[in-house]
């Protein structure tokens, strides 16, 4: 309390004499609300403190356990889902026994005059018998005291619906894609009859509807069963656009040759298409494995500003070979771009959603911009990404300096060694057998992401959500809490079989 009056909000308002002192005042404010709640225990009916506990614990219930503190209450949820069951059954039992009595006055050939205005009237919920009578031996007004057993019926039931709906998967998962317009049973029709990969987009609804409010940590829908994604990044003019091409075997549509930067657009290359084209605008068949570009710029949006990343291609490509995967061929980085927030979040954001990167590097080109390196602090080398040491031309790598420019990008002290470096030769006429011979080890290396992509996307998920379950807040923050904990002990744990959910073709998660 004496801190209170020393604050320096309120020292300008006070009267001095409080200012000067701040003990004697402080004194006689814990004496006054002392005295205030004697007075109001002893002078009190027992009755209406026992409906202002219950309406304390309600709203305690429902704007700071349910809202805030939901990780507490998971924890102990049973002893609170007692206590909010009692609390209902007792004001459910004492409205019914209320409004019975009022019912049979009202149905009665003597009803009290007092009482007739509210016959057919919705207001009689609201009402109990009158207990006093006037001068005229009449009954006076009932008062509208089964209100606040109405008020806390209502309270109480969404508390306990709020710890029913985990158990329910949320609707909008049941059937991710054409289930517009249905009514529930349509919507479990259409997701009992769904194929395998729509099924598994049932994974990916459920982590975004968790992490709600955690717009970097959620993914785009086809992120689960979707395709494999490499990105080729680094800085400008490194070769990233002509190693794609070699991979895809020619160029991809929209490739530039010249002059530098060569890519002026994040370009996102869905292979395996009847066509080699930017993808046409009908295409949903391929534009689906290059949704991620717009959920990047979701973020882009709500971190600057509404602002978003303009320069962006979807293409599609028929190479045959990558038809599981999807390449993304970045705009080349440039230090400008560390002060430029759609530049800068576009970058990270991509980085961090694809599987796998291969950030390529030119001895010629110089160092590895500080800015970029800060991307790939926190991923692991031949995990999350791997570097290209592109266009070198003798079979010596300068390790010395590489391991220089990859200490930017590590927290450990891991050396790199040239084993586990990615070398390409310049592609010329003296280099053209061994640019061949490094094009096709690439290709191998890039096919083998594919073995363990799939668990890498569950451990990813997997983590986020671990770092996020305590932060959760808002009403329906134990529904996406109990759907967190059942993602990570049970979908997303690599070492248990996930349970079967017995009740899961009506929507239950039981």
């Amino acid at each position: 309390m004496a801190g209170l009056l020393s604050s320096p909000f309120l020292q300008p308002i006070l009267p001095r004499i409080v200012r000067e002192n701040v003990e004697v005042a402080t004194f006689l404010a814990l004496l006054s609300y002392v005295l205030f709640l004697v007075n109001w225990v002893v002078t009190t009916d027992w009755i209406e403190k026992l409906h202002l506990f219950s309406g304390a614990t309600c709203a305690i219930g429902v704007f700071y356990l349910h809202y805030s503190e939901v990780a507490f209450l998971a924890a102990h949820e049973i002893p609170f889902v007692l206590l909010w069951s009692t609390l209902l059954y007792y004001h459910l039992s004492t409205w019914r026994n209320n409004y019975r009595r009022v019912r049979e006055e009202l149905q009665s050939a003597s009803v009290a005059a007092s009482l007739r205005p509210y016959q057919g009237s919705i207001l009689r919920f609201f009402i109990v018998h009158p207990v006093t009578k006037n001068a005229s031996n009449q009954w006076n007004p009932p008062p509208f005291k089964n209100a606040i057993h109405v008020l806390l019926v209502g309270g109480y039931a969404f508390l306990l619906g709020l710890h029913l709906t985990p158990y329910f998967t949320p609707l909008h998962c049941l059937a991710p894609g054409g289930a517009e317009g249905l009514s529930l049973m349509g919507k479990l029709a259409l997701f009992l009859s769904a194929p395998a990969s729509q099924k598994s987009a049932l994974l990916c609804c459920r982590y975004n509807y968790a992490m709600r409010g955690f717009a970097t940590a959620q993914t785009n829908a086809n992120y689960c069963s979707g395709r494999v994604r490499v990105a080729f990044a680094g800085s400008w003019s490194t070769g990233k656009t002509y190693l794609m091409n070699a991979l895809l075997g020619k160029s991809y549509s929209t490739a530039q040759s010249a002059p530098p930067p060569t890519t002026d657009k994040f370009v996102c290359i869905a292979a395996g298409a009847p066509y080699s084209d930017p993808i046409q605008s009908d295409d949903y068949e391929r534009r689906k494995h290059c949704e991620i570009m717009e959920h990047v710029n979701q973020v882009v949006r709500s971190r600057c500003g509404g602002e978003a990343m303009t320069n962006v291609l979807d293409v599609a490509d028929t190479n045959q070979e990558f038809g599981d995967f999807v390449f993304f061929d970045t705009i080349g980085w440039q230090s400008e771009y560390g002060s430029d927030c759609v530049y800068e979040t576009f970058f990270h954001q991509l980085i961090d959603k694809v599987d796998f990167t291969y950030v390529v590097w030119d001895l010629n080109h110089g160092k590895i911009e500080d800015d970029f390196a800060e991307f790939f602090r926190n991923k692991a080398r031949g995990t999350n990404y791997e570097l290209i040491y592109n266009r070198y031309t003798q079979d010596h790598v300068d390790m010395s300096f590489l391991n220089q420019q990859y200490a930017k990008m590590s927290t450990g002290q891991e050396i790199l060694s040239e084993m586990y470096t990615t070398k390409v030769h310049e592609n010329n006429t003296l280099f053209a057998d061994q640019f061949q011979e490094d094009v096709l080890r690439l290709r191998a290396k890039i096919k083998s992401v594919n073995q363990t992509v799939h668990d890498n996307r569950k451990k990813k998920m997997k983590e986020n959500l671990l770092r996020h379950r305590d932060k959760m807040t808002g009403l329906t923050a134990l529904r996406r809490l109990k759907i967190c904990d059942r993602l990570i002990h049970e979908d997303l744990n690599l070492h248990v079989e996930p349970r079967a959910y017995n009740w899961h073709w009506l929507g239950l998660e039981l």
